[in-house]
């Protein structure tokens, strides 16, 4: 006689539980800590706000018009209703790996449509400014390259135009 198949081993209660649990924390912020990367969520990198370096700061002037603070520093993150004579710039960047956060603001005061004074916060220069926002070394600016052009235009004839 033939002996029956044998069906496998179903799968215990607590083996279930273990596995359920670490799915459901790996959504978790507090199991970044102690998880291995290969498990955790892609997050990515948040920013929010303008962009402000320390260039446009200084070129900043007291008496300047709304419209050229808007063309030198672009729209305002924040115009409050209650407050019209008042602009807010703010930067928030909030990693996606690890807990760091950057935030950065420039405050503008206007009276009669003219800038009366502004307060900001260390702003970066403009050459560190695109590393800290692609996540790379903010100490290190980047290589300065001279753009080379050549001698003879026929070699290298202009692209399209649009």
């Amino acid at each position: 006689m033939s002996s029956p198949a044998r069906l496998p081993r179903p799968i215990s209660g607590l083996a279930i539980a273990v596995a359920a649990t670490l799915v459901a924390l790996t959504g978790c912020e507090s199991i970044r800590s102690w998880t291995p990367p290969l498990i955790q969520p892609y997050r990515p990198d948040v920013q929010q706000g303008n962009v402000v370096t320390r260039e446009m700061v200084e070129q900043l002037r007291e008496g300047m018009t709304r419209e050229q603070v808007r063309f030198l520093l672009g729209s305002p993150m924040l115009v409050s209703v209650f407050h019209g004579d008042r602009w807010d710039y703010v930067y928030h960047l909030r990693r996606g790996k690890g807990a760091e956060t950057a935030t950065r603001r420039l405050t503008m005061f206007f009276k009669e449509n003219r800038l009366a004074s502004f307060k900001a916060d260390e702003m970066p220069p403009e050459a560190l400014a695109d590393n800290l926002i692609l996540g790379r070394d903010a100490t290190k600016a980047p290589p300065k390259t001279t753009p080379t052009r050549p001698s003879d235009p026929h070699t290298n004839p202009p692209g399209p135009i649009y």
